[in-house]
């Protein structure tokens, strides 16, 4: 009773039929096939707004199956996926959003909706919560679709509202997934495995530049790597574009020392 009672009072205020006469009398409440729609769909945001996401699934689902030629139709479709991202439902929330832009692809919500599936990706990243192992530690493959999702909204809407949080989630991303390929390549290196650390720091020397820290610790592990396997040259080559690049990064003293050792 509580949702309808709003519902109608949002109805008043808004513009449309009114509600309520000069003289304070109740009028007839619009029951036309558009006005019908909009009732629904507020009672969904309304229960929605509350937490009563049970409630709000069913009003938003009514409003797509009983008034689908109205265009609250499409509106609660979006908010079906939104009461299941506010759930942490994030599999049902990605699958929701990316129904909508199926079926709506010229919509001017699409650009919102591939946001939160970025979103809810990102939601699905492992944490650092301190009784288990490091983020970085685990399987990265949450991070990595995360990554790939949030991408394709930036590329797509550059200009989109929600596209400064993206890139501030992909820069987590790409951080994350540095961190991991140097955890394995610690550990190969603790193991007296130069030739397996090889592959995980050269990758990170070649995607991660933008992050100076993770760069700089990659390039010096992989010199090393490299002075291991007797690969002078490369290990010359890389220490000089590190000392060059980051001078003042204390792994550039690190790679000074190897390059006076090997010229």
């Amino acid at each position: 009773m509580k949702h309808r009672a709003l519902a109608l009072t949002l109805l008043v205020a808004a513009a449309g039929p009114s509600l309520t006469g000069c003289g304070g009398a109740a009028e007839t409440v619009d029951e036309s096939y558009a006005g019908s729609a909009r009732r629904a769909f507020l009672l969904g945001e309304e229960a929605l707004s509350d937490g009563d996401y049970e409630e709000a699934i069913r009003h938003f689902t009514f409003v797509k199956n009983k008034f689908a030629y109205s265009k609250y139709a499409a509106q609660a479709e979006l908010r079906i996926a939104d009461t299941y991202f506010e759930q942490e439902k994030y599999i049902e929330a990605i699958d929701a959003y990316q129904l909508f832009m199926q079926a709506h692809p010229s919509h001017r919500d699409v650009p919102y909706a591939m946001f939160r599936i970025g979103e809810a990706n990102f939601a699905q990243i492992p944490s650092d919560f301190f009784l288990f192992p490091p983020a970085h530690e685990k399987d990265q493959a949450a991070t990595t679709e995360a990554l790939r999702s949030l991408q394709r909204y930036v590329e797509r809407f550059p200009e989109d509202a929600n596209v400064a949080k993206a890139k501030e989630h992909v820069r987590d991303c790409r951080r994350m997934l540095a961190d991991h390929e140097l955890y394995v390549a610690r550990f190969y290196l603790r193991n007296e495995r130069p030739a397996s650390a090889r592959g995980r720091l050269e990758d990170v020397v070649a995607k991660y530049e933008e992050l100076p820290d993770r760069w700089s610790e990659a390039a010096l592990l992989l010199i090393r790597a490299y002075v291991d396997l007797d690969m002078d040259a490369e290990a010359r080559a890389l220490a000089e574009r590190l000392v060059k690049a980051h001078p003042d990064r204390p792994e550039a003293d690190d790679a000074r020392d190897v390059l006076a050792e090997i010229r």
